[in-house]
């Protein structure tokens, strides 16, 4: 993984498939092993908004082809 920018909230990086699966798996893994309210504890997320996400990294996995 690699930084290519940073500005205030926001970070560009490049990462290969394997870093990206890991964050879907990591993703996923909270989901199904933390509750409603672990989450945001571990997160600073509610579940709500990592489900948004996770499904957001899927939609990304679809679009370019990336596979588990």
């Amino acid at each position: 993984m690699k930084i290519l920018d940073k500005q205030n909230d926001l970070i560009q990086i490049e990462m290969d498939k394997r870093e990206f699966n890991l964050i879907r798996d990591l993703e996923s893994a909270v989901l199904l092993s933390c509750s409603t309210n672990e989450i945001p504890t571990l997160t600073g997320w509610t579940k709500e908004e990592l489900i948004k996400f996770g499904n957001m990294l899927s939609e990304l996995a679809n679009n370019y082809n990336i596979e588990l």
